[in-house]
């Protein structure tokens, strides 16, 4: 399978009251064709502001953006405003993570479907009218040709996700990237969802950047994983390896603080301290200070990442952990 996205050192940075923070510091990512890579970490790793990077939607007034985004070999960093708006909504699309805040409140859920379809496919209104229907029956939502008409306010959350959903394949594109698309969803309604994204990635080959920090869900849906931490990739694998053998202090941490049916604890163990201040981030592992393994060379110097085995890379120095974890 070809390489549809292609992620090479990028790194943003905010200028802000307190100095420079730099939320995505030199990242290296690659996505096929058809594949669902899951992005994950716990809030303020930079997942969301590398899918933002991606979309080109970053405020232009702090941010700066280096290191380039590869779709299809084109460096999306290099184009201009109107050619990425172009492109963005008919070729890459993106699922914001709060579809309440996302969908204007003041339009319809239709109209805000429909000016995409238009936008970008130069159909008449009645025929973008009919393709938002086909959209919204598409995601499962019951009665289209009344919710169509409705606006945001009147839906639910999960089917308000569905019409984001539904916005952002209208137009068929290459890649979907969906931040949180279960956030504050029953899980009912989560389960629904995932297997609606199952469904389409099966029968249009999109590809999916799956941002959450559910492991669950990566579990079920992902290819593979990357997991961030303070603006780093620490740990790219197949998902059943590094669900299997995980090799990054804080991977092991992120999978222990999981409940398991087959194991009773009366406290779930927890990663100790919290993530360094990414203004002023520290020498050496970022994760040196909340790390059960640390040694004095892991304060010292960043580790690179590691093939510790096939496909499977970690930024640890003390790979494989197997030799360590008790």
């Amino acid at each position: 399978m070809s390489v549809l996205l292609e992620l090479r050192q990028l790194a943003v940075s905010f200028a802000t009251d307190d100095g420079t923070v730099r939320a995505v510091d030199g990242i290296d990512l690659s996505l096929e064709r058809g594949r669902t890579l899951g992005l994950v970490g716990e809030s303020g790793c930079g997942k969301s502001v590398t899918s933002l990077a991606v979309m080109g939607l970053l405020p232009p007034e702090n941010s700066m953006v280096k290191g380039e985004v590869r779709f299809e070999g084109r460096d999306l960093l290099t184009l201009g405003a109107d050619t990425l708006r172009d492109m963005r909504g008919a070729r890459l699309a993106m699922i914001f993570q709060e579809p309440m805040t996302s969908l204007n409140p003041a339009y319809t859920v239709g109209d805000q479907i429909i000016e995409a379809i238009q936008r970008h496919q130069g159909l008449s209104a009645a025929d973008a009218r009919a393709r938002a229907i086909e959209m919204l029956r598409t995601v499962r939502i019951s009665s289209p040709e009344k919710r169509i008409d409705d606006y945001p306010h009147k839906l639910s959350g999960g089917m308000r996700q569905r019409a984001m959903i539904a916005m952002a394949l209208a137009c068929g594109p290459e890649l979907l990237i969906a931040d949180e698309p279960t956030t504050a969803l029953d899980v009912t309604i989560q389960a629904q969802i995932l297997d609606l994204m199952r469904g389409l990635r099966r029968d249009t080959g999109t590809a999916i950047i799956l941002i959450t920090h559910d492991l669950g869900v990566v579990a079920e849906m992902a290819d593979d994983v990357a997991v961030m931490y303070a603006g780093q990739i620490v740990e790219r694998a197949p998902v059943r390896a590094l669900f299997a053998r995980p090799e990054h202090p804080y991977t092991v941490g992120l999978l222990g603080s999981i409940p398991r049916l087959d194991e009773k604890r009366e406290r779930l163990p927890s990663i100790e301290g919290r993530v360094p201040d990414m203004s002023r981030p520290p020498d050496g592992c970022r994760f040196a200070a909340r790390c059960p393994f640390v040694e004095l060379a892991c304060r010292a110097e960043t580790p690179p990442l590691v093939e510790v085995a096939p496909g499977h890379l970690t930024r640890c120095r003390r790979a494989p952990l197997a030799q360590v974890l008790p």
